[in-house]
């Protein structure tokens, strides 16, 4: 089976929060979409063991803000990268929460929803998500970011499709994407090169899960 196929398949970015007995925590998702329109409902996959996770499971709801095309690339590691188990990451940016209590980020972000949990289903791996949308606002008119958006600007070049004089320069290379969640391997070392127990800093699975493309 030929993975890269999945690469082709369009993602949102979102940012996923819930609090529970005082305990906030939100972090960085690609597989958040609309599954009924009567009534709302939405789908929200996430990987097990994200503290998030964890915590939307003993909650039964969530927020989902939906970044823009602005949303500094620092926020996104800060939320993508670093666990809640370990730090509050809430503590530089400014947030509000919703109805239930949960957070959400207040500043470049184009919408918000508050979603309440009507299923949990196990994939093993995953937790899937089923949820009401119980309420639902624009917070600004910019345009979403895409994971394809993100990967561009991540590696330097621009969403209006121009690329950074570094990525002009340099030869063509073969690049190793995460087939989970599409995180691009872009580090120093080779990824041939790395240990075998190297894991993806996104989603955490391991480096079999990669697919050179």
């Amino acid at each position: 089976m030929e993975l890269s196929v999945l690469f082709k398949l369009s993602y949102g970015l979102f940012i996923v929060g819930t609090e529970y007995e005082g305990k906030q925590n939100a972090c960085v998702i690609n597989t958040a979409a609309q599954a009924t329109a009567e009534p709302v409902r939405m789908i929200v996959t996430m990987l097990k063991s994200d503290y998030t996770a964890s915590l939307i499971e003993k909650k039964g709801s969530m927020t989902i803000s939906v970044m823009s095309v602005h949303t500094p690339l620092t926020l996104i590691q800060d939320f993508g990268t670093r666990s809640g188990r370990d730090c509050d990451k809430f503590e530089n940016y400014p947030c509000s929460t919703d109805a239930s209590g949960n957070p959400y980020l207040t500043d470049t972000m184009t919408a918000v929803m508050s979603l309440k949990v009507e299923q949990t289903i196990d994939l093993e791996t995953h937790l899937l998500f089923v949820c009401m949308v119980e309420d639902a606002w624009n917070l600004s008119d910019e345009k979403p970011m895409t994971y394809a958006d993100y990967r561009i600007l991540k590696n330097g070049g621009s969403i209006g499709g121009s690329v950074s004089a570094q990525e002009a320069a340099s030869p063509a290379s073969k690049k190793y994407v995460c087939t989970v969640c599409h995180y691009e391997y872009n580090g120093e070392i080779p990824f041939e090169e790395l240990p075998d127990d190297y894991v993806c800093p996104v989603c955490g699975v391991g480096k079999d899960m990669f697919e050179a493309v």
